[in-house]
């Protein structure tokens, strides 16, 4: 059976080693951007990945099904099930049954979510804050458009 793996040209010399540094430097902010989080969240009986589903739930008022936000967060459904059980039982998710099809459950912030979002949402924009201190608006344009190339070059 013959390989059917495409060849695609790789850059040379100076753009071969920016690219891999690229690479590289993209690894170590992401690592270094969940591990301070994590961090700051940790206080506030929080963590990364609850700070994401709280989010999510945040951006849609109206709830999501469980389905639907394991999909928007990347995640398995037995993984969503377990951060779902964790943010129940402090009162911050409410899991409700749908009415026209019982094995449907979608999920909905509390009110005492509230103080929790703003948390989250304190402690994001500091990190953002710090974490950019040293770039003016020219670089961060130039950034976020760089990153959005790159993103949608890795969902095609």
């Amino acid at each position: 059976m013959a390989n059917n793996v495409h060849k695609i040209p790789r850059p040379s010399g100076e753009q071969n080693e920016i690219q891999r540094e690229l690479s590289r430097m993209i690894g170590e902010v992401s690592r270094g951007w969940r591990q301070q989080m994590n961090l700051r969240l940790k206080p506030f009986g929080l963590n990364l990945s609850m700070r994401q589903v709280l989010l999510q739930l945040h951006r849609n008022p109206g709830g999501l099904q469980q389905k639907e936000l394991a999909h928007k967060l990347g995640i398995e459904g037995p993984t969503l099930v377990r951060l779902l059980d964790q943010l129940e039982r402090n009162a911050w998710i409410q899991r409700l049954t749908a009415v026209h099809d019982k094995r449907r459950k979608d999920v909905v912030l509390t009110a005492k979510a509230t103080e929790q979002i703003r948390i989250i949402e304190q402690l994001s924009y500091a990190l953002s804050s710090e974490m950019t201190a040293d770039l003016d608006q020219v670089e961060l344009a130039s950034c976020l458009a760089a990153m959005t190339t790159i993103r949608n070059n890795l969902q095609k």
